[in-house]
């Protein structure tokens, strides 16, 4: 079996199938097109509520795709579905309109690129803070990739799966000290969400003082990265001037009280034990992981106020970083030594 793992086409051929899997019960469940504030049609014309409308990268891709397409074929593919009655049922499952069926196949095969692109950042990242034999980084991924739908609560947004993969790149640039890509990735992550700005949280906290960048390279790519940020937010804020919302969404009061009812019993045990997988050995583990994990502060405090604590969505940004620091426990397990070599 550890033979037919480390087969590069069996592996991503396994990896399409199960991303397959995923894909459908995001889009299925709880969808994307649920909340009347970030409509598919409104994300992609940018007449969406803000602050959903700044996360405007996959919308205008998809834009700039269906744009490109005759009439025609939009006409065609609409009335296609609208004469099948199998395709009127799925339309009505997934909550889509008919007349936008081009944008939302168009948004579908980027979305689930992007589902796979997340498995091979979160791999490169692996194997980048990891000593792994290649049959594990490829099990460890394919589990991570199986367990994304446990995240998959409330609302879905078509940005979701291009965060996870643009910031899990990013901690890979970050970690490989490729600064020239990392401010690329960065530039173009921004236009996505604005929790891109925690890539440089971790930079910050991982490379204070660790003798591998000049204080002077150091603070240079700080404030490049504030300046990107800031530029483009700004950006985005004249565009969008007149669309209806504010720049963030207040929820403290709204569905954060519900966390005082308690807990299941299971829920309580899932989280002890993720809580005590990924802190314990903490001495033995990658310093990079550590130092990244400090974004979860801001995460879960924001949550309290701009989201919902219990919106598993809201700590995508976290999902590798913690996955990665309870590998290390697994790896430990199977009796192997992943801090091999490893500073």
């Amino acid at each position: 079996m550890k033979k037919l793992i480390t087969h590069k086409y069996f592996f991503w051929f396994i990896t399409a199938i199960l991303s397959g899997y995923v894909f459908i019960v995001f889009i299925k469940s709880p969808g994307i097109n649920g909340y009347e504030r970030a409509m598919f049609p409104e994300m992609i014309y940018g007449t969406s509520w803000k602050p959903f409308v700044y996360r405007t990268l996959l919308p205008s891709a998809v834009r700039v795709t269906s744009e490109i397409i005759p009439e025609q074929i939009h006409n065609s593919l609409t009335e296609k579905i609208e004469d099948s009655e199998f395709g009127k049922l799925v339309l009505q499952k997934l909550k889509w309109e008919s007349e936008f069926i081009t944008e939302y196949l168009i948004a579908m095969i980027y979305m689930w690129w992007f589902l796979v692109g997340v498995v091979y950042a979160f791999r490169k990242l692996l194997t980048a803070v990891y000593y792994s034999p290649k049959w594990f980084a490829n099990f460890i991924s394919l589990t991570a990739l199986f367990a994304l739908p446990t995240m998959f609560q409330y609302y879905s947004y078509i940005y979701d799966f291009p965060t996870m993969f643009l910031f899990t790149s990013g901690l890979v640039l970050l970690v490989k000290q490729k600064w020239n890509y990392f401010l690329i990735l960065f530039f173009i992550s921004c236009f996505n969400k604005e929790t891109t700005i925690l890539l440089t949280l971790v930079f910050a906290i991982h490379l204070y003082n660790n003798g591998k960048v000049s204080k002077r390279l150091y603070y240079k790519l700080i404030a490049a990265q504030i300046f990107i940020f800031i530029s483009i937010k700004t950006l985005l804020y004249f565009l969008f001037i007149d669309n209806p919302g504010g720049f963030v969404e207040f929820h403290l009061i709204d569905r954060n009280y519900l966390i005082f009812n308690g807990f299941t019993l299971t829920t309580f045990v899932v989280w002890l034990t993720i809580g005590l997988m990924t802190f314990s050995k903490w001495g033995e583990k990658p310093k990079f992981l550590k130092d990244a994990i400090w974004i979860g502060v801001p995460l879960i405090v924001l949550s309290f106020f701009l989201g919902f604590f219990d919106e598993l969505r809201d700590y995508y940004e976290l999902f590798p970083i913690v996955f990665l620091l309870v590998t290390f426990n697994i790896g430990r397990f199977l009796g192997l030594n992943l801090m091999q070599n490893r500073n």
